[in-house]
């Protein structure tokens, strides 16, 4: 029950819609673009410091046909001499999405836990990689296929929030 309460409660405050912008090319890395700043979209109204963010890489993981839930990859560099804090992500092909991480249970078991946040350190980079953390889109409005091009909206703690246009692939 606890468990559910908090799904339900982190889900809700991570849904909203994504607003697109005009995409442009996200430092060199192909398939991945992030909008125009647009100062009266709030979905897209970013501080300095969430501007100054570096998309180092970025990926959705293809999933098999059927399947419910996607796993997205990011690899964020924060340039400024103060840490944010990634609170949510959404995105216009999930009915909701939330932060993960992973880690083992006594067992020596793979876990994962619902994260309330994750820190991008000042100077430093937040990797969320295959088998360190991700972020989940839940309930898929429809399934992204290789190739296929998905928004992601990230939501930080200062209020702001950047949308991301990440390419589909599948895990090697």
């Amino acid at each position: 029950m606890k468990r559910l309460l908090l799904t339900l409660l982190l889900g809700a405050a991570a849904v909203s819609a994504a607003t697109p912008g005009t995409a442009q090319a996200a430092h060199g890395m192909p398939g991945m673009t992030m909008p125009a700043p647009s100062g009266s979209a709030p979905a897209t109204r970013s501080s300095a410091a969430v501007q100054a963010l570096r998309l180092v890489q970025g990926w959705v993981a293809a999933a098999p046909p059927g399947a419910e839930e996607l796993s997205v990859y990011v690899v964020l560099a924060n340039p400024g001499k103060a840490a944010l804090t990634l609170v949510g992500v959404s995105s216009p092909v999930a009915g909701s999405a939330m932060l993960m991480t992973t880690g083992k249970d006594v067992a020596g078991r793979e876990t994962m836990q619902m994260a309330m946040a994750l820190k991008i350190p000042a100077g430093g980079q937040l990797k969320v990689l295959p088998g360190q953390a991700h972020l989940m889109l839940r309930n898929l409005k429809r399934q992204p296929q290789p190739g296929d091009n998905v928004p992601v909206t990230l939501r930080f703690s200062d209020g702001s929030a950047r949308t991301v246009t990440l390419p589909v692939r599948r895990l090697p």
